[in-house]
């Protein structure tokens, strides 16, 4: 599959990169905090492994937050199909909240915004900051008490090394959009 640069009327553009590691944001309509309690992030958590899963795109951390989420995946052979992954796990979390909260048609996500990332020092610094966003949005004041991201997860299945490069990337540079307080 070849690279591929995508344009949509109304929404950001897409640049799909076979095998590439991504950066995925994605927005609660006009930034409401309806992913109030543990169970709604919970469920949120679970499609999104699932998902992934689903579509060959291997995470490699996530954070779900009361109006937002980040995660970072690596792209299947065929990158495409991160839309199609993101419409399914948009629209499936939509049902399954608005049935948990007696819903009917209410409208939960905004939209999604990816980078394709393409330096190492940008992975790195991508990865921490994903794993720091609890405590860059007051949640938890250390983000191992944060069971809604991968930090615990990344603690248990990363050797030292890579840890320690992680956490030593600064994010002060990190040009991501997040202005969800």
């Amino acid at each position: 599959m070849e690279d591929i640069y995508k344009v949509y009327p109304h929404n950001p553009p897409h640049y799909f990169v076979p095998n590439a590691i991504y950066m995925v944001t994605g927005s609660t309509l006009y930034k409401k905090r309806l992913l109030t309690s543990n169970k709604h992030k919970f469920l949120v958590v679970e499609v999104l492994l699932e998902r992934a899963t689903h579509w060959g795109w291997s995470l490699e951390a996530w954070a779900i937050l009361e109006n937002h989420y980040h995660f970072i995946a690596h792209a299947p052979e065929n990158a495409l199909t991160l839309g199609k992954l993101m419409k399914q796990f948009h629209s499936k979390t939509t049902v399954m909240l608005n049935k948990l909260d007696g819903e009917t048609g209410r409208q939960i996500w905004h939209n999604y915004w990816d980078t394709c990332i393409t330096h190492e020092t940008s992975y790195y610094a991508r990865l921490n900051y994903v794993h720091l966003n609890p405590v860059k949005h007051g949640l938890v004041e250390n983000t191992e008490d944060y069971p809604f991201c991968s930090y615990r997860w990344f603690l248990e299945k990363a050797d030292n090394d890579f840890q320690e490069a992680i956490k030593n990337q600064p994010i002060g540079r990190v040009n991501i959009f997040d202005e969800f307080d």
